[in-house]
């Protein structure tokens, strides 16, 4: 889908009988965009919200969207998650289609409120004006025909209020971005909910704001369909996942990873390196040598690939069990043969857990 998007820029000119170079504005400019558009396959769903508004108790409903390593929504969403009118007090929220051709002139500057695009007075020199515009459209694609736009990741948010002593109160709240002023340890990726509740239960009872407990969530409601698409943690939930306590190793095995190797280092250290790794690191028995360091066990999680059944031959996918042979698990229609057959514990231990080894849903 093409759109000619019309602009204005400034170029320094010398009038005649002048000696001065001088800055004037010109109206003329006209710079062809290309707006992709994707099918729905291309670009999947990877969150569901829903919920009802605060103001108005009105039911709502979107689906976030993933492409190109970002989320996209076809609705204006304000920064709790709600979606919000494009003009005050209307229900236009959903996004307009970009027409064949833009207008972006408006005075001494470019700028257009119902697409989002704000230029700047002043100097804008052609090329400027031109590589704003090539980034404007990037951020506007087309799927299944409906407009889309880039979103900001939700997230949930530990927020205090008042002076303690149920003079306000603690709450789990939706943001769309990060905060300067407030900690990072009160961030909380859509995965992270129920941390989220249990450290606003502890920051409530160390305020003593009794009237905010229990700790309940009454903010837009968030099914998450692709756990890749959520990228914001808690580092205090990531270093409590990350680091697991020697002894571990068989429950983190049967929780899909696999030991791969060990390494070495402090924990600011490893949890730098591995904080956007989904590997778990196992303490080894001796405690921290003189410089800080420790050593680890290296678990990564295994992918789940095409794999044999070791009962009936037949394709099936899977993740590998350490205790069988390389390709080789189970197929979920031999599941229900094979686990009578087996005394306590023994099933688990030669085929790994169902759900993460085998029998795993598409």
């Amino acid at each position: 889908m093409k759109t000619r998007i019309l602009f204005s820029f400034t170029e320094s000119v010398i009038p005649p009988r002048c000696r001065k170079p001088r800055l004037v504005t010109r109206n003329d400019g006209e710079v062809d965009v290309e707006i992709i558009e994707l099918t729905g396959e291309q670009a999947p769903v990877a969150i569901r919200a829903s919920g009802t508004t605060l103001t108005r108790d009105l039911a709502f409903a979107y689906d976030l969207r993933w492409w190109g390593g970002q989320l996209w929504t076809p609705v204006s969403l304000d920064s709790n998650g709600e979606p919000r009118g494009r003009t005050s007090g209307e229900d236009n929220c959903d996004w307009p289609a970009l027409p064949e051709v833009l207008d972006l002139r408006q005075g001494g500057r470019n700028q257009c409120y119902t697409y989002e695009f704000y230029g700047t007075f002043g100097s804008n020199p052609r090329e400027e004006v031109e590589a704003e515009i090539q980034a404007f459209a990037k951020r506007h694609v087309v799927i299944d025909g409906i407009p889309h736009r880039v979103a900001p990741e939700p997230r949930y948010v530990v927020m205090t209020f008042g002076l303690g002593s149920n003079h306000g109160g603690v709450a789990v709240m939706v943001d769309s971005h990060f905060n300067s002023n407030i900690r990072t340890d009160s961030y909380f990726g859509l995965l992270e909910l129920e941390a989220a509740l249990a450290y606003a239960t502890k920051v409530a009872q160390e305020r003593r704001d009794t009237k905010s407990l229990p700790m309940e969530y009454h903010g837009t409601k968030f099914e998450v369909l692709m756990p890749e698409a959520v990228t914001v943690r808690n580092p205090l939930v990531q270093k409590s996942q990350l680091f697991c306590e020697f002894g571990t190793a068989p429950e983190q095995a049967l929780a899909g990873y696999r030991l791969t190797g060990t390494v070495v280092g402090t924990e600011e250290e490893l949890l730098q390196r591995y904080e956007s790794k989904d590997v778990r690191l196992v303490r080894s028995p001796g405690g921290p040598d003189e410089d800080g360091k420790c050593q680890f066990g290296l678990m990564v999680m295994q992918p789940v690939r095409k794999m044999r059944c070791a009962c009936c031959g037949s394709s099936t996918r899977g993740r590998q069990w350490h205790n069988q042979d390389t390709g080789w698990g189970l197929c979920t229609s031999c599941v229900d043969y094979c686990k009578p057959r087996f005394q306590d514990g023994e099933f688990e231990r030669t085929y790994g857990a169902r759900g993460v080894h085998f029998d795993i849903p598409a």
